[in-house]
């Protein structure tokens, strides 16, 4: 029976025929058009996955999580290493080329630090020497043209802007690990999906991992004082939430649901605990972590509702 040509508005209803054929040729032809459009990329893999061509899925996973690594995402990065996991559980080499990727980035950029550092000491040094020359005539230079004012960015393009700088801002948890031990906290980490309502943490149990939101929003729930419930924020990707109960021991101090369909990487505590054994550098970084954290916890929004010190 002759098909058509395959249309990438009917991907879904390709994709529910198990029509993998088809379904292929449409995205193929999408991307074509917009190439720059990585969710694309993603989608594409995901159904090469389907269709049992897991080699080429793999391959577009992995320019994928170089692509993120390369623009400091490294949330959405691992993120990817987990799908091409979860397709090929043998492929540690992948990992480890993340790991070793994330670690490279990371002294590229200390060593540009040290290097602006260097030039601004020696800039700070040439200014304080004397002038060996006599003083040239002061030259007041012309007035430039009065340029119109730039427009304000566009709401929806600040919105991206931020939502950027907090996932840039999450991702440095991840570079602050010896290579080694990030290596295993990559292999570790388990990437999660729910769907609204699903609760992903209760208030009051124990906390056992915490979580790093990758796409989504979720809601903190708690109750006040005379138990109703109340909705204290919600969380977007590039946010923590669970840290404290981990890093502490304390009981989950809220609850934790999905507002829309949301991705969370999920970091064991006990992975953490093995991982600071062989790495006792680890322990460092996750002190610092937390002490960053502490103003930006769950704790505080309980206190400060309750009335309580912050």
């Amino acid at each position: 029976m002759f098909k058509g040509k395959p249309r990438f508005e009917q991907l879904d209803e390709y994709l529910l025929r198990r029509d993998y054929e088809m379904a292929l040729e449409a995205i193929a032809e999408e991307i074509k058009k917009r190439p720059e459009n990585f969710n694309l990329l993603l989608r594409q893999a995901e159904i090469l996955g389907l269709a049992g061509d897991r080699e080429k899925a793999i391959g577009i996973y992995r320019k994928l999580a170089r692509h993120y690594a390369q623009q400091g995402f490294y949330a959405r990065a691992i993120a990817v290493i987990n799908k091409v996991l979860r397709l090929d559980a043998t492929r540690q080499d992948i990992t480890k080329e993340l790991a070793s990727f994330i670690a490279a980035q990371q002294e590229a950029e200390k060593a540009a630090q040290a290097k602006l550092k260097g030039a601004e000491k020696a800039g700070h040094e040439g200014l304080k020497r004397p002038a060996r020359h006599a003083a040239s005539p002061t030259v007041v230079p012309a007035l430039p043209l009065a340029q119109p004012a730039p427009p304000p960015p566009a709401p929806h393009a600040d919105a991206a802007r931020q939502q950027a700088e907090k996932e840039l801002a999450a991702s440095r948890f991840f570079v602050e690990f010896p290579p080694g031990g990030l290596e295993q906290l990559l292999y570790a980490a388990a990437v999660r999906t729910f769907d609204p309502p699903e609760v992903i943490v209760r208030e009051g149990d124990p906390g056992t991992s915490f979580f790093l939101i990758e796409d989504g929003e979720v809601e903190v729930h708690t109750q006040d004082p005379s138990g109703k419930p109340v909705v204290l924020a919600q969380l977007g990707a590039g946010e923590f939430f669970g840290e404290v109960s981990v890093l502490t021991g304390k009981p989950r101090t809220a609850t934790i649901v999905a507002r829309t369909p949301v991705t969370v990487i999920e970091i064991a505590k006990k992975d953490l605990d093995r991982i600071a054994r062989q790495f006792p550098d680890v322990r460092t970084v996750l002190q610092r972590f937390y002490e960053r954290r502490a103003q930006a916890t769950v704790e505080v929004m309980l206190a400060r509702m309750r009335g309580g010190n912050a």
